[in-house]
């Protein structure tokens, strides 16, 4: 059988390269023919989905990363593309710190800066992965935007005239509100449940200031509440495109165009549940292509079980084997399909 593999990753497990090669491996052990595709959500891993298919080149940089140390950054090049994966640059550190309050986007402003010098032109920004929530002002401070109090200076260190930039992201929440930045994902990023309200008020004095310096509200736009509200900073100031993750993935890998050659899609991500049917990538592939599908996952949470799932947690291992170990139980859960 020819069976192709589009696996999310595993978060803070297994990446979704790893996932194919095991699988890969696995089933060609049963005489099945198997290719993997690495695919992102414009999160972790974006960098991988894009250096498996293109012949870019690495960049390096040395900037700052969320909580200010000096990291080496990497970002990639495609003639005037580029691309940036914002959770390699302002994710959790090697520390695993959190600071909510201080956390920056500085240093993706840097990178911008860098990536400019050297050609760059049309950006790819892989939105997800931050530990922050300052809506991407640190980012535009970095690129030469001076907040006042009452206003904004632009003091640009680079003319963007000329520079495009795209938002790769599934996140369409707003910057503001119960569904907003703040609300939704400052939590997993350290905030207390008490620091809601003040980090609320502190996003939404800058975004009067953006709302003034612009002559127009851009809060609501999809994908604005992305990454702390960086999306918010590309969007409004820096005039970007939102591409949904799972539509720039499948499109720059050619999926639509090669899917034809295979008879089954195996595809997953760490936990599935009623949130995956609502864009999520595994559900957009399963409702994309009129194939058999099978979702393989670490933990299964779907109450409508119309679908093929084959879980590690309760059927080969418990929450705690399964993290401990991810790749040799999720092997054995490759094994356990029934082709």
């Amino acid at each position: 059988m020819n069976i192709i593999v589009l696996i999310d990753k595993f978060k803070s497990t297994i990446s979704s390269i790893e996932l194919g090669k095991i699988t890969k491996s696995t089933l060609e052990k049963k005489g099945h023919n198997v290719d993997y595709f690495p695919i992102s959500d414009g999160g972790n891993g974006f960098l991988q989905t894009i250096m498996f298919n293109k012949n870019v080149k690495k960049k390096y940089t040395y900037v700052n990363d969320a909580l200010n140390n000096k990291i080496r950054a990497l970002y990639l090049m495609d003639n005037q593309n580029v691309y940036i994966e914002v959770a390699k640059i302002i994710g959790i550190n090697k520390q695993n710190k959190y600071d909510i309050f201080n956390a920056s986007t500085y240093g993706i402003g840097q990178v911008i800066l860098d990536a400019i010098k050297k050609g760059g032109t049309n950006f790819f920004i892989g939105l997800g992965g931050s530990i922050t929530n300052d809506g991407g002002k640190g980012m535009l401070e970095a690129l030469g935007y001076h907040f006042l109090k009452d206003k904004i200076i632009d003091n640009c260190k680079v003319d963007l005239s000329k520079i495009h930039f795209n938002i790769i992201s599934d996140v369409t929440n707003p910057l503001l509100g119960k569904n907003g930045a703040t609300y939704t994902f400052s939590k997993q990023k350290g905030a207390k449940n008490t620091d809601f309200k003040k980090l609320e008020k502190r996003m939404e004095n800058y975004h009067h200031l953006i709302k003034n310096y612009l002559k127009k509200d851009y809060s609501n736009y999809q994908g604005s509440g992305a990454a702390g509200g960086l999306g918010y900073a590309f969007i409004s100031v820096l005039n970007a495109s939102y591409i949904k993750g799972i539509d720039y993935t499948l499109s720059y890998l050619k999926i639509d165009e090669i899917i034809k050659n295979y008879d089954l899609i195996i595809t997953g991500e760490g936990k599935v549940d009623n949130q995956s049917l609502n864009g999520k990538i595994v559900f957009e592939i399963l409702n994309r292509y009129n194939k058999k599908t099978i979702i393989v996952c670490a933990i299964n949470k779907i109450e409508n079980q119309n679908y093929e799932v084959y879980s590690i947690v309760n059927n080969i291992a418990n929450l705690s084997q399964s993290l401990n170990e991810p790749k040799k139980y999720f092997k054995k859960l490759i094994n356990s399909i029934k082709i």
